[in-house]
């Protein structure tokens, strides 16, 4: 378990214990530190007083060669159960006396530098010269076993610990006992904040039980639940509030709705009647036209065959406009049926219609590469026919016209597709105006239209959670574009 789960009361015993046994620790170590070191040099400074000793009793045998009078000087050593052994050698270096300890192994035959010593394993060693009348003599050596130390530290390391366990349990009960006095209130606070978010009562309050720290930290902890207490009494009268206008601001849009789909649903069925009953009076006033002229022949004046004329031309004029109006109609009842649509058949069949128009004109068509969009075919071959026609139309002043059909790249508005023309443009303070019914932005005289064909390709659009838009300069063509959702 990562510490940082673990319980609030198990980190303090933990860090109490912690620090506790650490503490014990370093002061075991660092006191058998020091009494291994002071050991040390105690023996150390006894073995020199013994050597002092030993080579100053042995030097004037030494000096006159007395063997008998070496030995039993070194003997001497019988007195020191840690004296290993020892040895006198003559300035050449060749043993002259020797004092061996029982078990113990044989004097070295070669004698090291004449005053030295050194701590070894378990023995500490040293090399002291005889001197008698100011003169070398010889060397003295003596072994001295460390034993006593190592059962001194033994010693003084089993006494730590079990000081070291008794003052671990110790402090295992009293940080136990220790532990409660500081976590109880912690652990209470914990238990209310739990209560609190389970049941979102923030009417409970927490219990002082000092004022310590931890006491602040429930004054400060009681605070906050009044403040949010009084914040979410407000939050649940405002959303009351907002509830109750929610639901009548949703009974007053489903009513309006309803009554607009209502309206929509007359004034489309209006259009559709009207548009479907203008149709029978213009095929009268065509007929009669036509059956005047017939008459009448040659016998009838220029001037009325001037004015049949531009009646024939207006019940031409009425008619589009009547097919648009029916198709401005059928488009708003019509169901929209998509699906996954390939552009560039339909756009080669849009510009295909239009041969026998354009067959005397110069246009060049730059059709890039559109996408596959999910839309209604049938209503998409609209779009194009009618923005297709209208880059035709406003390129006649043009002897070289370029319509452009591609897509828009990196709009950021779903599949962007735009039909260019390098046209007569318009400017765009009127661009507001261009997908109304009946807003036109050139004279009749110009060019011809009924001004529903835009406002049928908005409706379309829109239909199918799209948008269209157009940007265009005077006499520097238009481009419009559309988005498909």
């Amino acid at each position: 378990m990562n510490f940082k789960d673990v319980s609030i009361r198990r980190k303090l015993t933990w860090a109490i214990m912690l620090t506790s046994t650490t503490v014990l620790l370093l002061t075991g170590l660092a006191f058998m530190a020091y009494e291994l070191a002071t050991f040390r040099s105690r023996i150390q400074a006894n073995v020199r007083t013994v050597a002092d000793i030993v080579a100053l009793n042995s030097a004037a045998s030494l000096a006159f060669l007395h063997t008998n009078d070496a030995h039993l000087v070194l003997d001497s050593l019988r007195a020191y159960p840690n004296a290993v052994h020892a040895a006198l050698y003559t300035p050449d270096g060749q043993l002259f006396a020797s004092y061996l300890a029982p078990s113990a192994p044989r004097v070295p035959d070669v004698v090291p530098p004449r005053h030295s010593e050194r701590f070894e394993a378990s023995h500490f060693l040293v090399f002291h010269p005889v001197i008698y009348n100011g003169k070398l003599q010889g060397t003295f050596y003596l072994k001295y076993s460390l034993t006593t130390l190592y059962e001194q530290v033994r010693l003084y390391g089993s006494m730590a610990l079990m000081i070291l366990a008794g003052s671990t349990l110790a402090a295992l009960g009293l940080s136990a006992f220790l532990q409660k006095r500081i976590s109880q209130p912690i652990l209470a606070l914990a238990g209310t904040a739990r209560e609190i978010s389970g049941r979102k009562d923030y009417s409970v309050r927490a219990e002082k039980t000092s004022n310590d720290e931890l006491g602040v930290l429930t004054d400060s902890f009681n605070d906050m639940l009044t403040q949010i207490q009084q914040r979410d009494d407000a939050l649940r009268e405002k959303e009351e509030r907002l509830s109750t206008l929610n639901s009548d601001l949703e009974r007053r849009v489903q009513e309006r709705t309803a009554e607009l789909t209502e309206a929509n649903r007359e004034l489309e069925a209006f259009t559709y009647s009207v548009a479907h009953d203008l149709r029978a009076p213009l095929r009268h006033i065509a007929a009669f036209s036509q059956i005047l002229q017939e008459e009448l022949g040659d016998r009838m004046p220029p001037s009325a065959t001037d004015l049949s004329n531009r009646i024939r031309g207006a019940i031409q004029q009425m008619g589009r406009l009547v097919d648009d109006l029916l198709n401005l109609a059928r488009i708003g009842r019509q169901e929209l049926r998509r699906q996954p649509t390939e552009l560039p058949p339909i756009v080669e069949e849009v510009i295909a219609s239009f041969k026998s128009e354009i067959e005397n004109r110069k246009i060049e068509f730059r059709v890039g590469n559109l996408p596959v969009v999910k839309c209604d075919p049938a209503l998409m071959h609209y779009v194009f026919t009618n923005l297709i026609s209208n880059a035709i139309k406003y390129t006649r002043p043009r002897d070289h016209a370029i319509i452009e059909i591609a897509q828009a790249a990196g709009n950021g508005n779903g599949q962007t597709i735009f039909i260019r023309d390098n046209g007569v443009g318009f400017s765009m303070q009127y661009a507001d105006k261009l997908f109304g019914v009946f807003q036109r932005l050139h004279r009749a005289e110009q060019f011809e239209g009924t001004g529903v064909g835009l406002a049928i390709v908005e409706r379309i659009i829109r239909k199918h959670g799209g948008k269209v838009w157009a940007e265009a300069e005077p006499d520097k063509g238009a481009t419009f574009y559309f988005s498909i959702e």
